[in-house]
């Protein structure tokens, strides 16, 4: 493994993951609204959106357009994007491959007035349609950047005969797009509801005007520093690298990161390239090499931390690749440094096994999440004393529909401070006495979710069921 100025060094603090929720079916990504700190969203590949609120994964899905997508190869429903102004006009934009024509389709969505938790599904508009040759290659990730304009990025096709085309701007596949979803340059065509964004840099000159950068192979999984605006691009390799490309928010777009000429620094030689080592493209700030028998290595970018519940981590990028291991590092647009892998530390705690990770996730305060093959989402969280002080975390429900919530310390040096217990995200402050904190709750009949506030317990919520 290499990495410009990459040191693996001991990083800190120590890391875990808690299950928050299970029982998904192939989710590929995780995100929340602007400002939404109560509610995960959850992308299922096959065609649905779920929620996860107060830790509860809710029966009715937030989106089903399970009819309208493919899902062979590569395919599926690939990615989500709320509206940064969300809060106000309920908008939402999905990436899917759409199931009549195998075509990348952008979609935009609305929810229902009188339900948060449930989008329209006739309210579907198109935004923008791309052709796609094969059934790999698809990307899928779309965000909307600083600048509130919304980022697309596109594979290759993965069609190998279409290869050269990655390099010229007049075709949209291997491009990062960038348009603008609150305006309409083309009223008279009902299947594109966008404006080009008059600063793109093939605005005026040869090129689509959508195309922001180019050279990619399939930015499966990007992302914004909510920080400082800067664009992560992970992008998968055809053979010889993974790559993390770069691109800083102070960027005037027409970045290009070189494939199919180079993949990562490695060189091909193609008749329609220019020479490896122009200075026209944009190397990676971080690559490394398939060297895994058996384990298609394909990366899997996810997001710079810049959460509140681990102060240390703040401006640590994670991502992985789909042979199941996480790594992190910082970088500063200069140097890469602080590289560590994180694979064994983010085993859930207190059991349990991460598979292959499909997606990272952030919710709206900045928390990393982790979507895995076995239908699991996992919260990164930090390994305090407590974690490893806790002996014990039950909670049932009595007859007379009582719920009694237990944690249990292996020693007395907790004894006369408070614990946070929370039962269907009511939040109640218990006072441990010698080695234990006891709370009562009286409940209605149902299924009720009782968790500790503290992520350092690293106790995941428990799910109870009181008759009625």
């Amino acid at each position: 493994m290499s990495g410009q100025d990459a040191r693996a060094v001991q990083a800190r603090p120590r890391l875990t993951t808690i299950v928050i929720a299970d029982g998904f079916d192939s989710p590929l990504f995780l995100t929340s609204p602007p400002a939404d700190a109560s509610r995960l969203f959850v992308v299922e590949r096959f065609g649905r959106i779920r929620i996860i609120e107060q830790g509860t994964v809710l029966p009715r899905p937030f989106l089903d357009i399970e009819p309208k997508v493919a899902k062979d190869g590569e395919r599926g429903l690939l990615g989500l994007a709320f509206h940064p102004d969300y809060a106000r006009n309920g908008l939402l934009y999905v990436n899917y491959t759409r199931a009549s024509d195998g075509w990348t389709l952008v979609e935009r969505y609305r929810v229902l007035p009188e339900d948060p938790n449930v989008a329209d599904p006739d309210s579907a508009l198109p935004v923008i349609s791309i052709e796609q040759p094969a059934r790999n290659h698809n990307a899928g990730w779309l965000g909307f950047g600083p600048d509130g304009l919304l980022y697309v990025p596109l594979g290759d096709g993965g069609a190998a005969n279409r290869r050269e085309q990655v390099q010229d701007p007049e075709f949209l596949l291997g491009k990062v797009l960038r348009i603008d979803v609150n305006g309409d340059d083309f009223p008279g065509d009902p299947a594109a509801n966008y404006a080009i964004p008059p600063d793109n840099p093939y605005v005026g000159r040869p090129g689509r005007d959508e195309v922001w950068a180019v050279g990619l192979r399939n930015p499966y999984r990007c992302s914004f520093d909510r920080l400082t605006g800067d664009l992560y691009l992970a992008d998968v390799g055809g053979g010889q690298r993974e790559e993390i490309c770069f691109q800083p928010a102070a960027s005037r777009g027409g970045e290009n990161y070189g494939w199919p000429c180079l993949e990562g620094t490695f060189c091909h030689e193609r008749p329609y390239c220019k020479p490896c080592d122009a200075e026209t493209f944009t190397r990676p700030i971080f690559e490394y090499a398939r060297d895994i028998p058996g384990c298609t290595a394909a990366v899997i970018g996810g997001y710079v931390y810049r959460g509140a519940e681990i102060p240390a981590l703040r401006g640590t990028y994670f991502f992985g690749d789909l042979c199941g291991r996480v790594w992190s590092f910082r970088y500063d647009g200069r140097a890469l440094s602080e590289f560590a892998e994180r694979t064994e530390e983010l085993q859930p705690f207190p059991q349990g096994t991460l598979e292959r990770v499909y997606s990272f996730g952030e919710d709206a305060q900045g928390e990393l999440y982790l979507c895995d093959r076995g239908g699991q989402i996992l919260k990164i969280v930090a390994v305090g004393e407590r974690c490893d002080a806790v002996s014990r975390f039950k909670a049932r429900c009595h007859r007379s529909n009582r719920i009694t919530a237990r944690l249990a310390f292996l020693d007395r040096r907790y004894a006369g401070q408070s614990v946070t217990f929370a039962i269907d995200g009511q939040r109640r402050e218990v006072v441990v006495d010698g080695r234990k904190a006891r709370l009562t709750h009286c409940c209605q009949g149902g299924e009720h979710v009782v968790s500790l506030e503290d992520p350092q317990y690293c106790k995941p919520p428990i799910q109870v069921a009181c008759r009625g």
